[in-house]
């Protein structure tokens, strides 16, 4: 059973099979033990949005949401919903980083700060239970907006569908200048961030632009199950980096389209993602650093390349250096093996007929079923 928990976020759509959803604040159980969240590292799936106090302490809007002073109102209806006796900061920024280190896949979204002075000031930004996030927004310059249009959207992203029906039922909030540590995935047409994966030391995630309407709750809260819970022994890395030569081109985009729909969440193509005026050898080392897996297209032309020569040495010492299995040699055309890819098992894709069943092997290293 995998178990999500929404907070500030209502998932209204139909049962899904083996989750468990759970919408609840981030305020101490002692305060409120219907409404509390349990430990942040109990959930595989964590979704936060601070659209009010209310929103993240106890898990939906409240009745004070869109005063000016919530944070007043609500101590004044219970002295325990003071905002320091129902939310333990410290605590629960403690949990989210276990949950983040045992792999929990966790979005934010994006939010207005809504600062208030309250025995000190106050931002809604305190929900988001990793300072890190905040500090990301803040410095990212967030913007509110009312819009549908979307400007450029990764199709390899997990969220596309999610982004689907925010354009059609509008978008708010955007980052008109995405800060180092966020990975854009899709814009608006002036070239503003709607959100993207988040990556500050151990600290990772999504940070998305919030629904705004129950459809695009639903979508946000189905896209996020989708994703697969990270390995932490191997949470830096993701998806697999596909080395080869140019004449070898038309198999390897077949490969990666197949790769894609069996839900492998990112295969580096070098045109699929590098654009014009990149630097190409700090994309391809990048692309190499942010791989789990480099596979090494072999053919009578690749094993002479010299790019794959270089990308094929700097994946083998990766592999030497970590003790993992790195290279995965995937056989395009008969040919002499390197020395030191000789003792290595291949998929041997040099048979036509033999495609699919070497697929099914790739995607079973890869631990796609």
């Amino acid at each position: 059973m995998k178990r999500v928990l929404t907070v500030g976020v209502t998932y209204t759509g139909e049962k899904i099979e083996g989750v468990e959803i759970e919408n609840l604040g981030l305020c101490q159980a002692g305060v409120d033990k219907a409404r509390a969240a349990f430990p942040l590292y109990e959930y595989d799936t964590i979704i936060i949005n601070p659209q009010s106090y209310s929103h993240f302490l106890f898990g939906a809007e409240g009745e004070f949401s869109n005063e000016p002073n919530e944070l007043g109102k609500l101590k004044r209806q219970n002295d325990s919903y003071d905002i320091d006796s129902a939310f333990l900061a410290d605590d629960r920024e403690k949990e989210m980083e276990a949950a983040i280190a045992a792999g929990a896949t966790v979005v934010w979204c994006l939010s207005e700060p809504k600062r208030m002075n309250f025995f000190g000031y106050r931002e809604t930004h305190l929900g988001y239970a990793a300072p890190k996030v905040a500090g990301l927004v803040k410095r990212s310059d967030l913007l509110v907006k009312k819009g549908r249009r979307m400007g450029a959207i990764d199709h390899d992203s997990p969220f596309v569908r999610y982004f689907d029906v925010l354009s059609k039922t509008g978008w708010s909030l955007c980052l008109s200048d995405p800060a180092e540590g966020i990975t854009s995935i899709a814009s608006t047409p002036e070239g503003y961030s709607l959100g993207g994966r988040v990556a500050l030391g151990m600290t990772v995630g999504w940070l998305l632009t919030p629904p705004t309407s129950p459809d695009a709750e639903n979508q946000l809260v189905r896209d996020s199950l989708a994703l697969e819970k990270a390995d932490p022994a191997h949470e830096k890395y993701h998806g697999i980096f596909l080395s080869h030569t140019g004449v070898d081109k038309p198999f390897v985009r077949r490969l990666r389209t197949d790769l894609l729909a069996h839900g492998v969440p990112r295969v580096w193509l070098d045109e699929a993602e590098i654009d014009i005026g990149d630097s190409l050898i700090a994309k391809i080392d990048e692309g190499m650093k942010l791989s789990r897996y480099i596979a090494v297209v072999l053919s009578t032309k690749s094993i002479d390349a010299p790019w794959v020569k270089k990308e094929l040495d700097v994946a083998m010492n990766r592999e030497i250096t970590s003790g993992e299995v790195v290279v995965l040699p995937l056989l395009y055309e008969p040919c002499e093996l390197p020395e030191f890819l000789k003792g290595k098992m291949y998929a041997d894709f040099s048979k036509p007929e033999e495609y699919e069943a070497m697929l099914a092997k790739l995607l079973r290293r890869l631990r796609i079923t």
